[in-house]
């Protein structure tokens, strides 16, 4: 479990991104509950942030296998062993940044429901 808590540097990409994901789902629901007109407020770039946050992990991933076929070229003969732990590493940016696609899902999901009820309420109390 502490292996999977290590930090590489291109890790950090989808990771930061999920930061900044959670901050403007908070703002944006915050956004949702003071506006007296629900419909203005965009949801579309927590979708957005999220889908990023993959593409950045998958960029990652592949930063961090050029620079693992880099490491092997200049070591010449490397251990099975060794490759596999290198390999294991590369696949947490990528996992790290679906983690930030399903919270940006869920986090959307909710300030949908939200939004559309907030119109809804709207709507019905000018009726």
């Amino acid at each position: 479990m502490y292996e999977l808590l290590s930090i590489y540097p291109y890790t950090l990409l989808p990771l930061g991104c999920g930061l900044i994901l959670i901050i403007s789902g908070y703002v944006k629901l915050w956004k949702l509950r003071r506006s007296n007109h629900p419909e203005i407020i965009g949801i579309f770039g927590i979708w957005l942030m999220g889908l990023i946050g993959l593409l950045l992990g998958i960029f990652g991933q592949l930063l961090g296998i050029i620079e693992a076929f880099d490491t092997i070229t200049q070591m010449g003969t490397i251990s099975a062993s060794i490759v596999a732990d290198g390999i294991k590493n590369l696949y947490k940016p990528t996992l790290f940044g679906l983690g930030v696609l399903i919270i940006s899902l869920i986090i959307w999901g909710i300030l949908k429901g939200i939004k559309q009820k907030r119109i809804f309420i709207m709507t019905n109390e000018g009726v």
